[in-house]
């Protein structure tokens, strides 16, 4: 009697500090599959709150956290040999998900120890952040794209970290051009007047007009200007001015029946001229969010 007493003891210590401190102690012959389904959780939401690089090496006595509740993400720490490709389709979310979450405008530049933040409710994807308000929405819908005039779409940056797209315009004006402002569209850094993040569109998109924002006029004619706010030789654009872009990406490559390869830099289209957008931009990020 004693001994079932002292077994039933242990069990219910057991359970109460399973529940108090999450943690489930690797048994002979379980894996991770198992104890995911025992805890009613995803084997990737173990892999990553434990950060088991590989899933299928499991060792008895191994204390493994099992988070309470429904975990919406966590914190993964990269290892030697990680890439950013990698970590992202063994947690089963998209590198461009995770680039965005993150911030990373150079996704082939991650290092070891950084912390990168996993999300653990699926892909993005599937619930996709509303990356347009309303009354850009409504500004974009009011204007109907030239058909088959616009062939890309060229990045710049202002390479000022403070500016705004009417200041822009009348140093355009001063400059001689006939149209003012020499870009499609300007993504607001916040620095001054529009908030982080905000789309301005010019008259040269609302008129459907040739571009002024690259050196051959034939490239102007048929080429997209978007202009970011900021000097991303610097520093790298705001969170919120990337995700104004992506969506404005995706709703002019809709609208003009574009790919994601024909969104470029002005830099890339132009080498010997610039390097501009600068090099803290990343057009591979943007791409591959673009494609996901």
């Amino acid at each position: 009697m004693r001994k079932i007493i002292l077994n039933y003891g242990y069990f219910c210590m057991s359970l109460i500090c399973l529940l108090a401190n999450s943690i489930h102690v690797v048994q002979k012959n379980e894996t991770l599959g198992g104890i995911a389904q025992r805890y009613g959780i995803s084997v990737s939401t173990i892999q990553a709150y434990n950060g088991i690089a590989n899933p299928n090496v499991l060792y008895v006595g191994k204390k493994l956290k099992i988070p309470s509740g429904k975990v919406k993400e966590v914190s993964y720490t990269v290892r030697k040999g990680e890439s950013l490709g990698l970590i992202a389709k063994r947690f089963g979310v998209s590198a461009g998900d995770l680039a965005l979450i993150n911030q990373i405008n150079r996704p082939d530049l991650i290092r070891v120890g950084q912390k990168i933040t996993i999300p653990l409710s699926g892909s993005r994807r599937s619930n996709p952040p509303k990356l347009l308000d309303s009354s850009t929405l409504s500004k974009l819908n009011s204007i109907r794209p030239t058909p088959g005039k616009w062939q890309r779409i060229i990045i710049h940056h202002s390479a000022t970290p403070i500016d705004d797209a009417v200041n822009m315009h009348k140093v355009h004006l001063a400059r001689g051009m006939k149209n003012g402002l020499a870009y499609h569209f300007v993504v607001s850094n916040g620095s001054r007047k529009a908030r982080d993040g905000e789309i301005y569109l010019s008259n040269r998109w609302k008129g459907q007009l040739d571009g002024g924002h690259v050196k051959k006029q034939a490239w102007n004619r048929t080429s997209i200007g978007i202009c970011l706010i900021g000097n991303f030789e610097l520093r790298p654009p705001t969170s919120k001015q990337l995700s104004a872009l992506e969506g404005l990406c995706e709703y002019l490559m809709k609208g003009c029946k574009l790919q994601a390869n024909d969104v470029t830099t002005h830099t890339i289209f132009h080498p010997k001229h610039t390097v501009c957008p600068g090099k803290y931009f990343s057009l591979t990020g943007l791409r591959r969010r673009l494609v996901d």
